[in-house]
């Protein structure tokens, strides 16, 4: 029987702590290669063209990753309303139809006790318990604490879709860049925020601001769309300077908000971005873009 070797699509700065985690868990793991132009090229090629950019780096990262040696991939089923639920069904299906072996797992909260079992029957389910417990604690310090505003410089806010807000690759190191300018970063978007709205378990944070935002929806929305709206909110109360808006091209949920966190940017009269990004991105273009942006905020300011 041929071993199984597991890979997931990388992640910005949670790829080391989800291998760690399924390293844990007494199963070998194939770190997910380093998404370059190539991996881009691959996922396009084989990719529907209005297909949302997530599924096409996704797509290209698990076929580097079976061409590495993986033969056991894991994606997240996010059960939702947005493409992302269907991002499994569509990377198996293109996959096998490239003639690739392998076995694609898919994960959601309802599954993950049950499927790690079947990956080593040897485990207890107190101890995949504890084990996701140390993952927990893992994930959040390499969080950190929410920065805190600084009065002396330019302090920018980031919402968006969430691969998209995390992937440095994919949005050109974004946080990296604004740091560079002199700029002080509120990434909004975080994995454990995502885990605790999914399980419910985050009912009491932000709660006012939640409130507010269902007011310009007629309904639930999927993708993170909601959730930077009330970020959105959130941001503007601590007194942040700018909002950066990073959505992949095409994206209904993040379609959906742009003339609602148009709406609000402007009535708290606070410069917003908005960085749509695609496989046709440009990097010159999108370093004058943050440029322009951060000068225009240090001559508010001053």
């Amino acid at each position: 029987m041929e071993k199984k070797v597991f890979c997931f699509p990388r992640i910005g700065k949670y790829t080391p702590v989800f291998c760690h985690f399924l390293e844990g868990l007494g199963l070998t793991v194939l770190p997910p290669p380093p998404i370059t132009e190539q991996t881009v090229k691959l996922g396009v090629r084989h990719s529907a063209d209005m297909m949302c950019y997530p599924f096409k780096i996704t797509l290209g990262n698990f076929i580097e990753a079976i061409e590495a040696g993986a033969n056991s991939l894991i994606m997240f089923d996010s059960m939702g309303r947005c493409r992302l639920r269907h991002y499994w069904v569509l990377h198996d299906l293109t996959l096998r139809r490239l003639g690739y072996k392998f076995q694609l797992y898919h994960v959601n909260f309802a599954n993950i006790l049950r499927l790690i079992k079947s990956f080593n029957p040897s485990l207890s389910y107190a101890a995949i318990v504890k084990r996701l417990g140390s993952g927990w604690q893992e994930l959040r310090q390499v969080e950190g604490p929410w920065p805190e505003l600084e009065k002396g410089r330019v302090n920018i806010g980031i919402v968006g879709e969430i691969f998209t807000s995390l992937e440095p690759a994919i949005n050109l190191d974004i946080e990296k860049r604004l740091k560079e300018l002199g700029a002080n970063v509120f990434n909004t978007v975080r994995i454990s925020d995502f885990v605790k709205t999914c399980l419910r378990l985050e009912a009491g944070e932000k709660r006012i601001y939640k409130r507010r935002a269902k007011t310009y929806l007629n309904g639930k929305l999927g993708g993170h769309g909601f959730e930077n709206i009330y970020n959105t909110m959130y941001l503007l109360d601590r007194g942040i300077d700018g909002i950066i808006h990073l959505l992949p091209l095409s994206c209904m949920p993040e379609t959906t908000v742009e003339p609602i966190l148009d709406k609000i940017c402007l009535e708290h009269n606070i410069p917003l971005l908005r960085l749509p990004i695609d496989e046709t991105r440009s990097e010159m273009n999108f370093e004058t873009r943050l440029e322009t942006f951060v000068d225009l905020i240090k001559r508010r300011k001053k």
